[in-house]
């Protein structure tokens, strides 16, 4: 292959962090590839159920050259992220290559160049990649017991639309992350019951204080150590949240710092979902334990362990919603020796690359309480800036 088909840098994945990443490329000068495996820029944020809202405010949301305008409001809606995503090409002089699947990423020592391999068998050559991919690529619905003989629907939150589907219906969530919790809630106003699953009590807190989003005060505790941030959350959860364990969701038994660092999830930041607990709107059990037909067998409370006949109860739910998290699939996607954690995650993030894999990037991996957008933004800055002087050196 002639040079002139290799390619400075390819990115994989056009969401925010791969669109992102393309206009700071393009803007030190270099000319990225970017490969996006839907139809259409934005359809990941185009597929998302009614309602959603950015829980990181309009200033704390802004990426590289493409600001939220004051008409979305404090908090952009779904269509306005779409909008964002859907002109930032335009904006960055740059294209998307849409409808390319890549499978496999690999690594050749002898030439330096990096190969993308597409599930059509396309290939794209490059010096460097960015690995845009998301933490939510792959939807995982747990295999428990008896799932097969469920005669309902199940179906994954990364899947759910309208609350107004499931009118009339007995519907029961599982999970205890944002989407789950605002589904939970959407839910309350159609179905004839709701009730939600939680294997571990969730942190909750409340979306802004006095008007400045918490991400906006996350990004100052960063600068704290972890277990004076523990001691500032957990006021702030007891002080404007409450205690809901009359309601069945006690206080987490872990901090906050420490229940990220293993799964990487933040707090449940959506207002209306307490207020639906305190109401009796939804009711709260603990872990599935097993699926019997109709009949679904879950703990009576969550955090408890024992699954003898006085500590479940069966529901007999319509529909089950899923909101049971993601694996990325980097370990099958990029073939390099342990590039990943026992959880799958990538073991480098931002501009961070391991000697076996140089010039190889992870964006947009982490999700801490200061906002997964603007950590977008700062990455984005500095991988492209990192490539520069690879790429002149070379």
């Amino acid at each position: 292959m002639k040079s002139k088909d290799i390619y400075d840098v390819t990115v994989v994945g056009a969401g925010p962090a791969g669109l992102s990443i393309a206009y700071e490329l393009k803007k030190a000068g270099l000319i990225p590839l970017v490969l996006e495996r839907t139809p259409a820029i934005g359809d990941v944020w185009r597929n998302h159920y009614d309602g959603l809202r950015l829980n990181t405010g309009r200033f704390f949301s802004a990426l590289p050259g493409s600001k939220f305008p004051r008409s979305a409001g404090a908090w952009p809606a779904r269509d306005e992220v779409v909008h964002l995503l859907e002109t930032f090409p335009a904006r960055g002089g740059f294209t998307v290559q849409t409808g390319i699947d890549i499978e496999k990423v690999s690594y050749d020592a002898d030439s330096y160049i990096w190969l993308a391999t597409g599930n059509d068998g396309s290939q794209f050559k490059s010096r460097a990649v960015v690995m845009a991919i998301g933490t939510c690529r792959i939807p995982v619905i747990p295999e428990w017991e008896g799932r097969e003989t469920f005669p309902g629907e199940i179906v994954h939150s990364s899947t759910f639309k309208r609350a107004q589907d499931y009118a009339g219906k007995h519907v029961l969530v599982i999970g205890s992350g944002n989407s789950a919790a605002e589904i939970t809630s959407r839910l309350t106003e159609y179905a004839s019951s709701v009730t939600m699953s939680i294997r571990t009590p969730p942190h909750l807190l409340p979306k802004s204080v006095y008007g400045i989003p918490i991400v906006g005060i996350g990004i100052w505790l960063r600068y704290l150590p972890n277990n004076l941030v523990d001691m500032l959350l957990s006021f702030m959860q007891r002080r404007m949240i409450g205690d809901l364990t009359a309601y069945g969701l006690p206080f987490p038994p872990m901090s906050l710092t420490k229940q990220y660092a293993i799964n990487n999830v933040v707090p449940i930041l959506y207002g209306p979902f307490v207020d639906d607990i305190r109401a009796g709107r939804i009711k709260i059990v603990g872990s599935i334990q097993k699926i019997s037909g109709p009949a679904v067998h879950a703990l009576r409370a969550v955090g408890i362990t024992q699954d003898d006949d006085s500590t479940t109860i069966a529901l007999e739910p319509d529909v089950i919603v899923a909101g049971t998290g993601f694996r990325t699939g980097i370990s099958e996607l990029v073939q390099i020796p342990n590039i990943t954690d026992e959880k799958g995650r990538s073991k480098i993030s931002g501009d961070q690359e391991l000697e076996e894999a140089p010039r190889l990037y992870f964006i947009g991996q982490i999700n801490p309480l200061s906002g997964q957008l603007r950590e977008i933004r700062v990455e984005a800055g500095k991988i492209a800036r990192k490539i520069r002087e690879q790429l002149r050196m070379k």
